[in-house]
């Protein structure tokens, strides 16, 4: 199974290597990522993945966030060009975390007529804002509303088989094309959710 992570980020320099590193080690094999016009050192690191043969990177100068195109065009990237399995379609604040050994793990046990399997979401808020590490500072975590199970529900993000005619909806919570019928009913996956890390971010 290949697993390809798409990444789109601005300004996400305290968190994105984090991101990165830990997704590489919890089973993703390859990101691609839209870097859209980062000055804090967000770029850099990015390139420091991509000559390491980690990453391919794009740029888009663009001032208008086109989020849902954006990472469409990665995840069809990932499917014709990377010929990827599956695709995570994630934030520089989200940590996808397995109720399993890794990723791939989890995936492989996806019936396959299902090609959409939903992740919980999981908010964390900040504590005081110190020197230690973002995550070391976020202990408490948000409750999940109850309709979180819902279909439409902004609490889940979606991880689809990678299919050249699909589709990221807003907010990359689904994912549409032929084959990608959703698996409902169970979470596999958390997203540990970093969306307040500072005054800044």
């Amino acid at each position: 199974m290949k697993l390809v992570m798409t990444l789109l980020v601005r300004d996400e320099a305290d968190i994105v290597d984090a991101q990165i590193a830990f997704h590489l080690s919890a089973g993703v094999d390859f990101v691609v990522a839209t870097d859209n016009r980062s000055e804090d050192g967000t770029n850099e690191i990015l390139e420091r993945y991509e000559r390491e043969g980690r990453l391919h990177l794009i740029r888009e100068p663009g001032e208008d966030l086109r989020q849902s195109e954006w990472v469409t065009r990665m995840a069809r990237l990932a499917a014709t060009e990377l010929e990827a399995d599956w695709v995570l379609n994630a934030d520089a604040d989200e940590f996808w975390w397995p109720q399993g050994s890794g990723l791939k793990d989890v995936l492989a046990l996806i019936p396959e007529r299902y090609g959409v399997v939903r992740a919980a979401w999981r908010n964390f808020v900040p504590r005081p804002d110190d020197d230690r590490l973002f995550a070391e500072r976020m202990t408490a975590r948000l409750r999940t509303p109850a309709f979180h199970h819902h279909p439409l529900s902004t609490h889940s993000k979606s991880a689809h088989r990678a299919v050249a005619d699909v589709r990221i909806g807003r907010g990359n919570h689904e994912a549409f094309g032929e084959g990608l019928l959703p698996l409902r009913g169970w979470y596999p996956i958390e997203i540990l959710h970093f969306p307040v890390r500072s005054l800044e971010h």
